[in-house]
């Protein structure tokens, strides 16, 4: 990183050979000529340009001595109590829109409901700016990456999940409980939901992208 105030520093020490240059030409003009006007036109650039050197000199001071902007610990609202220790000046703290923030409402409810989620578990308010960070529309594709990142213990316990990359995951056969699955561009999350997928997909609006299926149905 350049040291503060570089820039003013080369402007006045252009300014400064700016003066002997233009001076000392107009010195030697004078000089050959024999005429005074030369003369006044050397004071009158040499004049011009100490005024700008000797105020480029200072701004360069100015920001030599100026603070720092302080790198603090940063508590981000809705990322679960994640912390930063960029400058406060650059820390950027991404926002849902209204509408947004709507559906992250919805999605959260819908899913508690349909026994994806436990119950009082998730504070949306807490996840609120990893769900930003994944981008709108809200989905519960977004809204389960964002409390893969970021959510509280516990939020997974009715939740089992596989990397998307590693194909279709193994899970249990017929015997137990009735399983959906739900694919993402990294994750399919798999659940067994009390909604048929049909209605969930329906009260969650997802995207044709992004749909609950039941497994057996799907590898059938």
């Amino acid at each position: 990183m350049a040291r503060p105030g570089t820039v003013d520093r080369v402007s006045a020490a252009v300014s400064v050979a700016g003066a002997v240059v233009v001076g000392g030409w107009f010195v030697v003009a004078g000089l050959q000529t024999g005429r005074a006007i030369p003369f006044v036109a050397a004071a009158v650039a040499v004049a011009v340009f100490g005024f700008l050197a000797r105020r480029s000199w200072r701004l360069a001071r100015r920001a030599e001595l100026a603070p720092a902007v302080p790198a603090t610990e940063v508590v981000v609202p809705g990322a679960g109590g994640a912390t930063s220790t960029l400058p406060d000046a650059v820390r950027v703290v991404p926002a849902l829109s209204a509408e947004g923030r709507e559906r992250l409402d919805r999605v959260l409810d819908v899913l508690v409901a349909a026994g994806v989620l436990p119950d009082g578990v998730v504070d949306p308010d807490r996840i609120a700016a990893s769900v930003a960070d994944h981008g709108e529309p809200v989905t519960s594709g977004t809204v389960l990456g964002a409390l893969d990142e970021a959510g509280p213990d516990g939020w997974d316990a009715l939740l089992d999940r596989h990397p998307a990359e590693d194909g279709v995951p193994a899970l249990p056969g017929t015997g137990g409980p009735r399983l959906a699955w739900l694919w993402t561009d990294q994750t399919v999350w798999v659940a067994a939901p009390s909604y048929d997928p049909a209605e969930l997909n329906d009260l969650l609006d997802q995207p044709a992208y992004e749909l609950w299926e039941w497994v057996d149905e799907a590898r059938s």
